[in-house]
Formats: structure tokens, C-alpha cells, sequence
């Protein structure tokens, strides 16, 4: 895992931003950009975002740390390919307006500066999911549907607001070998090599935390299934990778709700 972060323990502010000409609307970096908005319209249609709060970033393609992300103050939908943001590390825009969430550049970061293998990072607020992070054990795998995430699911305490750097360190130990991170009291992260991989991971996550809550309020005895069910399942899972039949069906799902996300 390699690192490259900063050590102080600081606040980011608005004077960590600046602002740089854009040189990414063509070719894959346009590519990824087109991929990223569709998330964020596919997560406002799904009612996975929160006003103009929260994040979904994505690592340039052919760089080490560099990721795209929404502009601040934006609802999910209002975002398109061309007024996203791409920050550097440091925290430095190279692309588009100093306009970033600090919170959303520090938790991203944590796994775009650590992980290589994961590309895109999707932080939510979902209310089902916020009840999850409440509990102090946590999400109960009960449902085939979180089958796929058996194992693969770590937990990061609350700090409060993510506002500082020295929390990456954290964030990055407690995502290490998972696809899903429950921020306690605080909100779900999920990851994947692709859009459509990080988006269905979220979207079951969530589907298992609806699934959860549903089942005990019913005040019922709850039967979680055998442990070897889950590892036979979770092993099955592995060959469908999560986002390949997925994501055609979505872009082109949102493509007929409103293609102005392409812009």
C-alpha cells in the first residue's frame, strides 16, 4: 500500500484551493468524467444524496493520486462531465473552481492517495444506512443481496466532522482489504475498480441496511442463516462482478431520464 500524505494534524481550508485551466475534455479523462456524473444522477434518483452534501470521486486515469469531484454547493442533480473538479492530493485544484468540500476531499483522498486498485470512492448519507452506523454492532448480514460484501465490510469511528488530514491514515488502516467502510454515527463508503462496481456495492449495502431494519421492527426472531451458507455465497458472488451488467442498464436508464449529465 503506498502513502503519500500529509502528517500534520490541520485543518484544510479554502486557502489549500486553487484554480487551474482545464486540459481533460477529451479521451479518457472525458470518459471518466461522463462515468462520474452518471453517478451522481443515478445516486439523486435513487435518493442516495443529500442536498449538495456528500461525495463521489474518481481517480484520472493515468495518474497515482489525482481524482475528479463535484463542485461544492451542486445538487446530484446538477452535475455534468465538464463542471467537475479535479484535485491533486495536496489538496490543490488543478482543474475548475476552488469550489471543494473539505470533508469530501479528506475522506477521498484517504483511499485514492492508499488504494490503487480502487478508482472510485461513493460517500452517503442515506437515512436507512445512518440508523446502521447508530448500532453499536453494527450491519447483520441476513439477506442474500450483502452476500457479496461477507468479509468485506470494515467499520471507521466517528471523529467528528472530517476536517483534518491525520484522519486519512485512519480511514485508509480501517478501509484496507474491504469494499464497504461504515463510518459510525456517520455515513456509509463503498469502492470499486469501476463506476458501475462502486455504485452496486452502495446500492446493496443499502438494500441490506433497508432489509435490516425491516426485519427487526417486526420484532420477530431473526435467523441469519449458517456461517458456511454465507462463505458458499459470498464465494458464488465473486463471479458476477459487481457493476459489469449493472452499469450498461443504468447509463442507459438515466440517458432517458435527462442525458444533460453528458454535458
Amino acid at each position: 500500500m503506498t502513502t503519500n500524505r500529509a502528517s500534520t494534524n490541520r485543518e484544510v481550508t479554502a486557502d489549500d484551493f486553487t484554480a487551474a485551466n482545464a486540459t481533460s475534455m477529451t479521451g479518457d479523462e472525458w470518459q471518466a468524467r461522463v462515468d462520474l456524473a452518471a453517478m451522481y444522477r443515478l445516486a439523486a434518483h435513487f435518493g442516495y444524496d443529500d442536498t449538495v452534501w456528500n461525495h463521489i470521486t474518481m481517480r484520472v486515469p493515468g495518474t497515482e493520486h489525482d481524482f475528479f469531484l463535484n463542485k461544492f454547493g451542486l445538487l446530484y442533480n446538477e452535475v455534468t462531465a465538464s463542471n467537475i473538479i479535479k484535485v491533486d492530493s495536496d489538496g490543490t485544484v488543478l482543474e475548475g473552481p476552488a469550489d471543494v468540500n473539505t470533508a469530501g476531499f479528506v475522506i477521498h483522498s484517504a483511499i485514492h492517495n492508499d488504494f490503487p486498485k480502487w478508482k472510485v470512492v461513493f460517500h452517503a448519507h442515506v437515512p436507512d444506512a445512518l440508523a446502521i452506523t447508530a448500532l453499536r454492532d453494527g450491519l447483520q448480514h441476513i439477506v442474500q443481496d450483502t452476500s457479496m460484501l461477507y468479509g468485506e465490510i470494515g467499520y471507521h469511528d466517528w471523529e467528528g466532522l472530517s476536517l483534518t488530514l491525520e484522519e486519512r491514515e485512519r480511514l485508509a488502516k480501517n478501509m484496507d482489504g474491504n469494499r464497504a467502510l461504515i463510518m459510525r454515527n456517520h455515513g456509509f463508503l463503498t469502492v470499486g475498480e469501476t463506476a458501475g462496481e462502486a455504485f452496486m456495492v452502495m446500492h446493496y449495502l443499502i438494500r441490506g441496511a433497508r432489509a435490516m431494519l425491516k426485519a427487526h421492527a417486526t420484532g420477530l426472531a431473526i435467523d441469519p442463516g449458517p456461517t458456511d451458507i454465507w462463505e458458499l455465497s459470498k464465494r458464488q458472488y465473486d463471479n458476477f462482478p459487481l457493476g459489469k451488467h449493472e452499469w450498461p442498464a443504468l447509463c442507459r436508464m438515466i440517458d432517458q431520464i435527462d442525458p444533460s449529465y453528458r454535458q
